[in-house]
C-alpha cells in the first residue's frame, strides 16, 4: 500500500512490541487481553498486515512497510519522556523567569450586601490524554478536552442568566484545581495514554482557558481566578519546586491576559503547594487538588481524620477539591461543604481496575455555585455535556 496508516499511540506501542503473544502484550502494556485483541483488529482494519505464528504462539508484523512502521512506533515509545523532560526544563528556566518579572493582574472583587458571587469550578482537564475503547475508538483527546471547556463556559453563562432573574451577581470566581495538562512521565507507561507532547498540552489548555476567562470577563465586573497545582504537573520525583506543568499553564495564561490588556481579571496561584486559602464574601474557601487525601470525605475513619484535621488547620467555611474525577458534595461535621469537581475525561482501564468503572452516559464537566453574605452556597449546578 502507498498510503501510510494513521495509527493511534497505543496501536503504535503494540507494533513496537511485536512479535509477542496476546498475553505478553496484555502484561507489557498493562491492558486486558480483550483490549489487545481490539487494538490488533483495528490495526489490521487500517491495512497493516499482522500474522500469527501458531507454533510460537506469537503475532508478528508481516507488512512490506515493516521497517518504517517500526521506526515510527519505536520513536513514539522511546522519545516522548526525554522530549518532555527537555521541554519542561526549558520552559521553567525561560518562560517562568520571564513571567516572574512582569506585574501580575490585580483587580479587587466587589461585594454588595444584597448581591451574590458566581463561582465556577474546573479541574482535571488532562489536556493531552488519550482514552480509547476496546476497539480503538477515541473517546477523549485534546480536541474533546477543548470542547469540554467551551461547553462548560456556555452552560455556566446560561445558568448565570437564569439565576440573574432572582439575584444580582457582583463578581465571578473561577477555581482551577490542577491537572490541567496531563504531563508526560507522571507514571510508568504514560506514553501509551497520551497523544500530545507537553508543548501542545500547554498551548491548547492556555488557549481555551484564555477564551473562557475573557468570555466571563465580558459578563461580570471582575473575574477572580484561584489556581492550585495538580499531581500530574510534576513529571518526576526529583523535580525542583516550581518545575510544574500546571504552573507553566497558569503563568502563561496570566501573561496572555495581561498582554491583551484585560484589566478586570485577577489571578492568584498556589505556586509551591497543592492547596490555597482565599476569601469569597468573607467566607474562607480552602482549595486543594486532593491527591493527598482519601476518596471519601468525612465518611470513614481515615477520611474523617484528614478532613477534620484540614478544617482545624485552615478554618475553612467551604472546601473545593479535584483529583478523584467523581463529582460530589459532602459535608465535614455536617456543616462545612466540600465540593469535589469532576473530570471530563472518561474513566480509563486504570480506574476500572481500582473497582470504579465509568458507566456514565453524560460527561460531567464542572460545578457552578453561588455564595452570598448569609449562606455559604445558595445554589449548586453540576454541568455536563448535554
Amino acid at each position: 500500500m502507498s498510503d501510510f496508516p494513521d495509527l493511534t499511540p497505543r496501536q503504535q506501542d503494540l507494533i513496537a512490541r511485536l512479535p509477542a503473544s496476546t498475553r505478553a502484550l496484555s502484561e507489557e502494556m498493562d491492558i486486558a487481553t480483550t483490549t489487545v485483541e481490539g487494538h490488533r483488529e483495528a490495526i489490521q482494519e487500517k491495512g497493516v498486515e499482522l500474522a500469527y505464528d501458531r507454533g510460537a504462539n506469537q503475532w508478528f508484523l508481516d507488512d512490506e512497510r515493516a521497517p518504517k512502521l517500526r521506526r515510527i512506533s519505536t520513536k513514539h515509545k522511546n522519545t516522548k519522556t526525554r522530549e518532555a523532560n527537555e521541554l519542561i526544563e526549558a520552559e521553567e528556566s525561560v518562560l517562568l523567569r520571564r513571567l516572574k518579572r512582569s506585574e501580575p493582574l490585580t483587580t479587587p472583587p466587589r461585594a454588595e450586601p444584597s448581591h451574590e458571587t458566581f463561582c465556577c469550578v474546573l479541574g482535571d482537564l488532562h489536556f493531552g490524554d488519550l482514552v480509547e475503547t476496546d476497539d480503538g475508538r477515541v473517546v477523549y483527546d485534546i480536541e474533546q478536552a477543548r470542547d469540554a471547556v467551551e461547553t462548560f463556559g456556555e452552560q455556566a453563562l446560561k445558568i448565570r442568566e437564569m439565576q440573574s432573574e432572582l439575584v444580582d451577581f457582583d463578581d465571578c470566581y473561577v477555581f482551577l484545581l490542577g491537572d490541567i495538562a496531563t504531563g508526560m512521565a507522571v507514571y510508568e507507561g504514560q506514553h501509551r495514554d497520551i497523544h500530545a507532547h507537553l508543548a501542545d498540552q500547554v498551548t491548547e489548555s492556555v488557549g481555551v482557558l484564555d477564551q473562557l476567562l475573557r468570555t466571563l470577563a465580558d459578563h461580570f465586573e471582575t473575574v477572580q481566578v484561584r489556581a492550585v497545582l495538580g499531581n500530574h504537573g510534576t513529571d518526576r520525583a526529583s523535580s525542583a519546586r516550581g518545575a510544574n506543568t500546571d504552573l507553566i499553564v497558569y503563568r502563561w495564561l496570566d501573561d496572555v491576559l495581561r498582554r491583551a490588556g484585560v484589566d478586570n481579571i485577577n489571578i492568584e496561584i498556589a505556586e509551591s503547594t497543592h492547596h490555597l486559602n482565599t476569601t469569597v464574601r468573607d467566607w474562607r474557601v480552602h482549595v486543594r487538588h486532593g491527591q493527598d487525601g482519601q476518596r471519601h470525605v468525612d465518611k470513614t475513619a481515615a477520611s474523617g481524620r484528614d478532613w477534620r484535621g484540614w478544617r482545624d488547620a485552615h478554618r475553612f467555611d467551604i472546601a473545593l477539591r479535584g483529583h478523584w474525577h467523581d463529582p460530589s458534595v459532602d459535608y465535614v461535621l455536617n456543616r462545612y461543604p466540600v465540593i469535589t469537581a469532576p473530570s471530563p475525561k472518561p474513566g480509563s482501564e486504570f480506574i476500572e481496575r481500582m473497582g470504579h468503572p465509568d458507566v456514565s452516559q453524560r460527561k460531567h464537566l464542572g460545578w457552578v455555585f453561588g455564595t452570598s453574605d448569609d449562606r455559604r452556597t445558595t445554589f449548586e449546578y453540576l454541568i455536563d455535556d448535554q
